[in-house]
């Protein structure tokens, strides 16, 4: 339990800490910026359901993400030709601009924090990628 406390303990206090980054820039939330990356990430056919799967959440909660994403002019749906029931999703100007300037103001407040921590994050990114994709083939393989 001892590294499953670490992780999701230093997540909590990570997130807290690039979302205030954000705010006191005036710039988007965090959870708008990685809705945003998800959008992008998910390429000229990102869908709900890519966000969903992007992000590690429910498809209600990417809907509400990409609803509240589309209401603030940073996300625009486009009918889906193959599947009326879908449609795809894209940033918009606006969107791309907001996304670029906050993982800016991310990048730097890790940057910062990564200094005073004087911490090497290389092994542990690996070590984490390497977690990650073993979680989500076991996830895959059903077991």
């Amino acid at each position: 339990m001892r590294f499953f406390d670490a992780v999701i303990r230093y997540e909590t206090r990570l997130w807290a800490f690039a979302d205030l980054a954000l705010k006191s820039s005036g710039s988007i939330s965090l959870a708008d910026l990685e809705g945003l990356r998800a959008v992008v990430a998910g390429g000229d056919r990102c869908r709900v359901h890519e966000v969903s799967r992007g992000l590690g959440i429910t498809i209600g909660a990417s809907s509400k993400l990409v609803d509240r994403l589309e209401r603030s002019g940073l996300v625009v749906r486009s009918p889906n030709p193959d599947d009326g029931r879908s449609s795809y999703l894209s940033l918009t100007e606006e969107g791309e601009r907001r996304r670029i300037e906050a993982e800016g103001i991310v990048s730097e407040a890790l940057a910062a924090h990564l200094a005073w921590a004087g911490v090497d994050v290389a092994p542990l990114i690996t070590g984490l990628e390497a977690l990650h994709g073993s979680l989500a083939s076991h996830e895959r393989v059903g077991a």
